[in-house]
């Protein structure tokens, strides 16, 4: 059995996931990075790599580095080695789903919140091995159904 031990050096890896968040232009992060830097600094998450990417009128996309982003200045404060997971195939997908003229900050992360479920699992031999977000519209369908609306 696979063990894991929580030194607090090592990401569970199957606690890792990216996140797209999408925002006017790159220089509006300054609250997303503030609330990134308050999650890592109550130890919900931990982040492993970030980029900002640009998406021009013709669907071209352009990958910024976070310390060219002063928006997220405050992120230079976290803890721990940032960058290098994202490959330029990881990019091409996670922006695939961008439309042209916006921007996005797609951000690795360990879920350290589940840590202690992930080793609950671990214990009984188990593991996390998935999760995905359920998309908005079929979130708002269910509750439209469940009141007596239309699906």
């Amino acid at each position: 059995m696979e063990r894991y031990t929580d030194d607090g050096s090592t990401p569970d890896l199957d606690l890792v996931e990216y996140v797209v968040i999408t925002v006017p232009e790159l220089s509006s992060t300054v609250g997303v990075a503030a609330a990134l830097g308050d999650l890592v600094d109550s130890a919900r998450i931990r982040i492993l790599d970030l980029v900002g990417v640009v998406v021009g009128p013709d669907g071209r996309v352009t990958v910024v580095e976070p310390e060219l982003v002063p928006g997220l200045a405050r992120l230079r404060e976290v803890q721990g080695e940032v960058g290098g997971l994202l490959s330029e195939d990881d990019l091409a997908l996670a922006s695939s789903a961008l439309q042209p003229g916006t921007s996005a900050l797609i951000v690795v992360v360990e879920d350290c919140w589940a840590r202690l479920l992930s080793g609950a699992a671990r214990d009984v031999g188990g593991r996390i091995v998935g999760g995905e977000r359920i998309p908005r519209y079929r979130l708002e369908q269910a509750a439209r159904a469940a009141r007596g609306g239309a699906a």
